[in-house]
Parts: C-alpha cells; structure tokens; sequence
C-alpha cells in the first residue's frame, strides 16, 4: 500500500508577505541630547524631548524660511515642549535655557538639536552652515554638563570644534550663500555673519498642543511665554491669541506642502 502524499502548496510568483509594523522608539531615544537634520529629522528625535532647538543660520533659501521650519518642527514636538531658535553664536544662551528647564522640572531636560537643512525642489539639502551651528550648541551644552550626546550629536560637535576657525568661511563659501547671492539676497548672508547672541522663544503653535503626541488637549498649557515662564490658557498678551480662532496660516507637512487650517506663532526675543 503506497502512502499518499499531500502536494505542497505552490506559492503564488511575486507573492510577498507584508512586513509587519514595528513599533520602534524614537531614534537616539537613550541620549539626553540628540540631533538630527530637516524637519523630517526633527520628528525621529524631538519625541519626549524638553527642549527642541532649531538651528537655521541663514533664512532666504531654498523653499521653506526659517518660520516655516519653526512651525513645522513645532507641530512635531511634543505638547510644552519649549522649541528655540539659535545659531553659533547663541549656543551659551540656550545652554543657559536648558539649564533652567532641568531646574523647572526638578531632573535633566532632554534636547533635540535639529540643523534646519534646506528643503530644495529635488528634495532635502543638507546645509553645512547649520551643521557647524548645532555642533556649536552641542558644545555649549556639554560645557554645561550636559554631556550624554548620540553619536550624531557628537560628530557634529567635534566638526564646530575643529572647525572653529573657518566657520566664517565656510559660512561664506556654502551652497546656502551662493544661492542666496546669486538671488541678490546678500543681505541675509550680512545679516548671519553678525546674530544675535540670544536665542529667540518659538511659540508652540496651539494646534499642535492640541494634537501632541501624547494624544491630550493642551489649550495653551504648554505655550511658553518667556525663560522659566508658563502661561496659562491661551498665552501671556491674552487668551487665544497665540494660535487661537484668528489665526490664519496654514500648518505645514514634512514634505513642504501645506496642509489648511488655522495656527498662530511668534517669536520674541528672550
């Protein structure tokens, strides 16, 4: 008597199984301070971060200006996060800043350092500019003490080092300064070779308090209205008028395009 045989199942050609989700935490997510580039990095290392700082030294090129990389990272940090615009030479001051959260919140502050990058028709574009800038902020944090950087971070910290001497240069010799002078907007490069030596206070638009990460409703809780002060519902110069019904602009995706709806933003001098 022969044993019957069951014929094996023949598996359809092309046929591939679709991988399964993975739920992964956020990238660098062990480190205290973190970086990463664009706005699409800003959103793999500002989940649970305290402080998002976001390095743009020269406005006016490619497609996005500095306000819109501000409201973009800022729509993907978390609710009350405080999100800082900064350069090189305001690096101290945010140092300073983080050192007043840590203070706040009685443990360390985590911070994601984002070199803003420029957003190009053919798609992202590092900016070596702001590479140098954040590394610089790196630097002024682990002067500080606060020192437990990713690699990343590390990396950019040791090239602002280094390279210390020849920023100016390097600022001036950019793929970001050349577009800039070839549109005649020279004023913009003046302007970067002289910031300012304090960093400036995003306000964290309300709709993306509204729909943080942690999913709750944040009508202005978490809105900062200056070192080491909170306001309450809606912001300090009155209620809703920080990203409240009247505010009119759109809110901006990671691919540059801009989804409607209504948010409100400023920045003020710290």
């Amino acid at each position: 008597m022969t044993a019957s045989r069951t014929a094996p199942q023949q598996t359809a050609p092309h046929q591939q199984q679709e991988p399964q989700p993975q739920h992964r935490k956020p990238h660098q997510s062990k480190y205290q301070v973190r970086l990463d580039q664009g706005v699409a990095g800003a959103a793999r290392v500002a989940s649970g971060a305290h402080v998002v700082v976001v390095v743009d030294v020269l406005d006016g090129h490619g497609l996005l200006s500095t306000a819109d990389v501000l409201d973009a990272v800022a729509a993907v940090s978390d609710a009350g996060a405080l999100v800082l615009h900064a350069t090189a030479a305001s690096s101290a001051d945010v140092a300073r800043r983080v050192l007043d959260r840590q203070a706040e919140r009685g443990d360390r502050a985590v911070v994601a350092v984002v070199a803003a990058g420029a957003l190009d028709d053919d798609g992202f574009r590092s900016a070596v500019e702001d590479v140098l800038a954040a590394g610089a902020v790196v630097d002024a944090l682990a002067a500080s003490g606060i020192d437990f950087s990713s690699p990343e971070a590390a990396v950019a910290c040791a090239a602002a080092v280094s390279l210390r001497g020849a920023q100016s240069h390097l600022l001036t010799a950019s793929s970001s300064a050349a577009e800039l002078a070839a549109t005649g907007r020279e004023e913009a490069l003046v302007a970067a070779r002289t910031p300012a030596a304090v960093a400036t206070v995003h306000r964290v638009p309300l709709v993306a308090e509204a729909t943080g990460r942690d999913g709750g409703a944040h009508a202005g809780a978490g809105t900062h209205a200056g070192a080491g002060t909170h306001a309450g519902a809606g912001d300090d110069t009155g209620a809703g008028t920080d990203g409240g019904a009247s505010g009119g602009g759109d809110a901006l995706r990671l691919d540059g395009s801009r989804a409607h709806g209504s948010h409100g933003e400023q920045s003020e001098p710290a």
